[in-house]
Formats: C-alpha cells, structure tokens, sequence
C-alpha cells in the first residue's frame, strides 16, 4: 500500500511540474521536499530516473539538465542563468549549493542602487550578475554541504569532499577538498566488485 501511495504522489507531483520540465525517458522521483521555478526562457531537462530532493532555479535562459540516473538531494539547490549541466550517474548529496552566478553584481555602487530600489525589482536580479557555466560529469559524487562556483568543470568519475568549495576545475579521476578546494588524490579507479 505504501508503495502504491507514493507512486501516486511522485505522479501527482511530477504532473504539477510538467509545465516547467522537459520529462525524458521514464521513472523520474520529485518529492514532497522538490522545488523548481524557471522563468519562460529558461529550460529544465531530466533524464530518466533522476531523483530531485531539493530546489532547481533557472532564470534568465539559463538551462538545467541532469543524466540519466542522477540525484540532487535534500536541502540542495541549483540556481542557474547561464547553464548548469549534472552527468549521468553522479549523486549530489545534502544541502549543496551549485550556482552559475554572482546571485548580485560585484560594482559596488551598483549595489548600492539595488538596495534602494523595491523587492522584485529587476535590478535585484540575477539579470546583472556575472555568470559561467558549471559542468559536473558522469559519475561524481558530491559531499554535503559543498558549494560549486561559477565557470568549473568536474571531470568524470570524481570525489568532492563534504564542506568544500569548488572555485577552479577538477580533472577526471580525482579526489578534491577543502575551502578552497584542492586536489588531494588523482587517478581513482573503481573497484572490480
């Protein structure tokens, strides 16, 4: 019984988003805790069998896809205005930020004219703020509490350690940690199970 109830809510839920997700392929898990918003220009694309725990955010034409087999879990978010693109297979963990943008200009007097202006004013948007996109490969694994920056590239089958901050490119097969992070180990391989 619990299992039918929760394919019956994953369905409900999944049609309350079918205005502002592109649905590939097939067995897509949004929960209670999922949240997306897009503005019209922008896109969202999950491929079959993800799982969205936590909030996507896409504005200003920016594009969110996430492979096949992947997840974004609880207290998570991607906020994107450019291009935030999740491979196949790679599992982000718990209350990580990943963000094309600033969130806000750096220019100072800029900053101080957005301030004046009302809430929901264009000038305190994402709009004005310098962003890159991100790039996280297939099979990643993403620690808690990591927050991913603006213009890095995760090469495949690589480890972000729990807390970092990812300012500049990891390479495939690595290991990475730290505020800022570092590489701390190369050439991973995977076990022969």
């Amino acid at each position: 019984m619990k299992k039918f109830l929760k394919k019956i809510i994953n369905s409900f839920i999944k049609w309350h988003y079918r205005e502002c997700v592109t649905f590939i392929g097939e067995n897509h898990k949004l929960y209670y805790s999922t949240k997306i918003h897009k503005t019209q220009d922008s896109e969202i694309v999950l491929h079959s069998n993800t799982r969205i725990h936590g909030l996507i955010s896409c504005r200003f034409g920016g594009k969110v896809e996430m492979g096949p087999w992947s997840q974004l879990g609880p207290g998570s978010k991607i906020l994107c205005s450019n291009s935030v693109s999740v491979g196949a297979y790679t599992a982000i963990a718990q209350n990580v930020t990943i963000c094309d943008n600033n969130n806000h200009p750096v220019d100072p007097e800029f900053r101080r004219k957005m301030r004046l202006t009302p809430e929901g004013h264009e000038m305190r948007s994402w709009h004005y703020a310098e962003n890159k996109p991100i790039v996280i490969g297939e099979n990643v694994w993403v620690g808690e509490n990591v927050r991913i920056c603006k213009g890095v590239t995760i090469g495949d089958n690589s480890v972000i350690g729990a807390c970092s901050v990812v300012t500049k490119d990891v390479p495939s097969n690595a290991i990475a940690a730290g505020n800022p992070a570092r590489i701390v180990k190369t050439d991973i391989h995977l076990r022969k199970y």
